[in-house]
């Protein structure tokens, strides 16, 4: 027994010593696999100056070497590459789908395309008045308008999405507001699905499996509907045809593949992604940037080397991206600014005073880009009001889905907030207040919570709102899925975690909020802080 404790330690020790070594030497042999985490990695620690600063020094460098350790991305890639087999992803960024193809996600679990959570009255309200107002700013001016969305890959692709998924809704936002911006007379929303999703009907695939944008195919598709669409109301001449440009391959390591680097798998999967070039237009073209930063989402000009032709602003997205090159035969210059910097740039359009100005925005972008622009006019109020009130009201069916209120708490409500047991297993990822002009507001929150337990005790919820206008409480059901948070804590009754839900709110006074969330548990009430506020103006 002596003798087999001891080989059995020498053993042990021996593998350990092994394995330390091999996660040194392996790097300086193998190459490592491309990794994008999407976030910024620990950095190194501050020497402590005193005794005080030892265990804020010790947790910040067990998070510098856990971030830094040699062998750290060639275990995440083989261990994301083994989970994406088994149709688990190991990022929160990306969901894994059927088979080997992966979709984004923006913590909405790609409800933008799924309509959840729907756009209810005063949100909708909120964001014509806003469109209005840039409507009329631009044709004060003279400029053609034009929002231009690019489809989301899973709206192009629903049968390759996950098994819970079950394809876009009809009612989207990208489906009702062209309507609307019609009706009202607004200036026009080009939604790209359905010349995208032609093109993917009949020809190549338009997207890869492994990368979040459109490929050649589906930016050509794009390209010939939005200039199309230009040549029809008079600006820019006809599209040209796609023998007009060039269609590499697409097979090499260096194209776009961005969900395959979230999981460190770029190096494992088979690549493919079909480059649209413009070799003749980009020869001609002169860049010049308007600040400090020269990377692709700064400010610039795009001078193209085309005469008598007319001038496009387009603030835009990475969609833009493949779809840049084909605009340089239709005009003269061509000014670009990220979305990131603003949806709305009325100070570029001053300066610069273009023909055409376009929005572009992949779909999910659409309902969050009206966050400011000039006030509308009464009469463009009014008509957006006659409008939004024309429509039919019918009593909804007994099974109608009933919008949930944030409002003041009775006595037996306020006592489960106050006597809830604070947890750390939530997660509140996405908020987003949409107020009124009439003091109203729409409250949006998604994200997830769980007792963590041997079951799952009730899917029954409370979302709560508290700031100036004391707590706002609403009813919230926690059991959407969320396969990640089950396989994160290898515990399944995390699964039924999930929630997402928008609330109307009647009256809410100005000021910062922040977000809680309760759920009942085993043993009582469960309440947890969401780290991300809203302010009221």
């Amino acid at each position: 027994m002596v003798l087999a404790s001891r080989l059995h330690w020498r053993l042990l020790v021996a593998t350990i010593a092994v394995l330390m070594a091999a996660a040194w030497i392996a790097p300086r042999f193998m190459k490592p696999p491309g990794i994008n985490e999407n976030r910024i990695l620990a950095p190194a620690p501050a020497w402590p100056k005193g005794w005080r600063d030892l265990d804020g020094f010790r947790r910040a460098a067990d998070a510098y070497v856990a971030d830094h350790f040699p062998a750290r991305p060639y275990l995440i890639g083989a261990l994301n590459r083994l989970r994406m087999m088994a149709g688990v992803s190991g990022s929160n960024r990306v969901i894994v789908g059927r088979d080997g193809w992966l979709f984004f996600d923006n913590d909405t679990h790609l409800g933008a395309v799924r309509n959840d959570p729907p756009m209810l009255g005063p949100e909708i309200r909120s964001w014509l008045l806003t469109y209005a107002g840039r409507t009329e700013y631009m044709r004060a001016r003279g400029t053609a308008y034009l929002t231009v969305v690019g489809p989301a890959k899973e709206a192009v692709y629903p049968q390759y999405g996950p098994s819970w998924y079950s394809g876009p809704s009809p009612n989207r936002a990208t489906v009702i507001l062209p309507k609307l911006v019609r009706q009202a007379g607004l200036a026009e929303i080009l939604y790209l699905y359905p010349a995208v999703a032609e093109a993917t009907r009949h020809g190549p695939m338009t997207y890869s499996r492994h990368d979040t944008h459109w490929n050649a195919y589906g930016a050509y598709a794009g390209y010939a509907a939005l200039i199309g669409r230009l040549h029809e109301m008079g600006f820019t001449d006809a599209p040209h045809p796609m023998s007009d440009f060039e269609v590499t391959k697409g097979d090499s390591g260096d194209r776009p593949r961005d969900l395959a680097l979230m999981l460190g798998v770029a190096n494992s999967v088979n690549l493919r992604f079909p480059h649209i070039e413009n070799p003749a237009g980009e020869a001609r073209i002169q860049k010049t940037f308007l600040g400090p930063r020269n990377d692709w989402t700064a400010p610039q000009i795009i001078d193209t080397g085309e005469v008598g032709k007319p001038v496009l602003l387009m603030t835009r997205d990475s969609f833009s991206n493949e779809i840049l090159p084909l605009l340089y035969p239709h005009f003269s210059r061509i000014i670009l600014a990220h979305n990131d910097d603003g949806f709305w740039r009325p100070d570029l359009i001053e300066r610069f005073k273009p023909d055409i100005v376009v929005a572009e925005i992949v779909e999910h972008g659409l309902r969050v880009s009206m966050g400011d622009g000039p006030a509308p006019s009464a009469e463009a109020t009014a008509r957006i009001d006659r409008m939004l009130g024309s429509a039919p009201r019918t009593k909804p069916a007994p099974s109608a889905p009933v919008v949930p209120t944030l409002a003041a708490p009775d006595a037996r409500t306020a006592a489960i907030l106050a006597g809830a047991a604070l947890t750390a297993n939530c997660n509140v990822e996405i908020v987003k207040l949409s107020p009124g002009l009439g003091g109203e507001a729409t409250f949006m929150a998604s994200g997830w919570m769980s007792e963590l337990g041997r079951q799952v005790t009730s899917p029954r919820g409370l979302l709560a709102l508290k700031g100036p206008g004391g707590d706002l409480v609403g009813s919230l059901d926690m059991n959407k899925a969320r396969p990640d948070v089950a396989a994160f804590f290898k515990n399944p009754t995390g699964e039924q975690s999930g929630f997402v839900e928008t609330f109307y709110i009647s009256k809410l006074p100005p000021g910062a909020y922040t977000p809680w969330v309760y759920r009942r548990a085993e043993g009582g009430w469960i309440g947890c802080q969401g780290k991300p506020t809203v302010t009221a103006p």
